[in-house]
């Protein structure tokens, strides 16, 4: 039986993940109609004939905001405060958005003159847009939703992550940071692998001008099974050296993880060709390296 003081609204990046979130919620679940039109202006309606049906109902927005084959990130976040404006004016008893990837979220320190935080400022344009609850997944830097005045939840899906690899029978892990700004999130994922599970940094330097790097780092893997970890792979350069690195040092397998997996240009060519074994991504990015949902951990929060 269906929930029907609840209605699940997704956006045009979350068509997998918002299904999957509403079956196991038992709620209806509604989709968008969404173009540009000729100027470049975009447009956008809730697919509904009876806006009467979201009247003083909780409204559950899905919407990630990362690149796709369809639309720019700047696209899919443009949808997503459409989206918002248009239930907000029809009249919900609540809103709640879930935005399982957030773009622009490495936007948030200054490294050179004259730059912005961008991130921020994003953040501010949706919370003056008066919802009562955001959710975020694995967010770059947490502390960034200071700017939200409502409920604000970074969802970790660090252990969802843990569980599948462990289901492929990986053995002798060593959980490797690929640089020392990653060594929080990687202490915490080493603990889903045991106590006694151990953790490796290595040394990287990336030019702020050019956005190349160098990585460094010298550790015994011999007979590992290396699980080298992010929250997001873009490009894959990161990804990529830190794998030539393990295989270098001895690793057994090699597992490239990343909540959000954007794989941007030739990345999968890339971390495919420097050794890793396999690619693991969730699917706050509708790609082929999806292989771990995060329905159930957003589930549990929106429950």
């Amino acid at each position: 039986m269906l929930d029907k003081e609840k209605i699940l609204i997704i956006g045009s990046a979350s068509q997998i993940l918002g299904i999957k979130i509403a079956n196991k919620l038992g709620i209806e679940c509604i989709d968008t109609e969404f173009k540009t039109f000729p100027d470049g202006e975009n447009y956008l309606r809730i697919n509904v004939e009876d806006e009467t049906i979201l009247e003083g109902k909780e409204i559950i927005i899905v919407q990630s905001t990362g690149p796709s084959v369809r639309n720019n990130q700047n696209a899919q976040f443009f949808e997503l405060l459409m989206m918002i404006d248009a239930v907000k004016r029809i009249g919900p008893k609540k809103i709640v958005v879930v935005v399982p990837y957030l773009a622009y979220a490495r936007q948030d320190k200054i490294f050179r003159p004259g730059e912005t935080r961008f991130i921020r400022t994003l953040l501010r344009i949706i919370n003056s847009m008066e919802i009562d609850e955001f959710y975020v997944v694995d967010l770059h830097e947490p502390k960034v939703l200071e700017e939200m005045s409502c409920k604000s939840v970074n969802i970790d899906s660090m252990k969802l992550l843990a569980e599948y690899i462990k289901s492929l029978g990986a053995e002798n892990i060593v959980v490797l940071s690929p640089d020392k700004g990653a060594i929080e999130r990687s202490k915490t994922f080493a603990k889903y692998f045991g106590n006694n599970v151990s953790l490796k940094v290595f040394e990287k330097e990336r030019c702020v001008k050019t956005g190349d790097i160098k990585m460094t780092g010298s550790f015994n893997l011999e007979n590992k099974d290396v699980v080298i970890s992010d929250d997001i792979i873009a490009t894959g350069g990161t990804m990529a050296t830190a794998i030539k690195l393990a295989k270098q040092n001895g690793a057994n397998k090699v597992y490239a993880v990343a909540t959000h997996a954007l794989l941007l240009k030739n990345a999968k060519y890339l971390i495919l060709k420097a050794g890793a074994d396999e690619i693991i991504g969730t699917d706050s990015i509708d790609n082929e390296v999806s292989k771990v949902s995060l329905a159930n951990a957003i589930i549990d929060y929106l429950k």
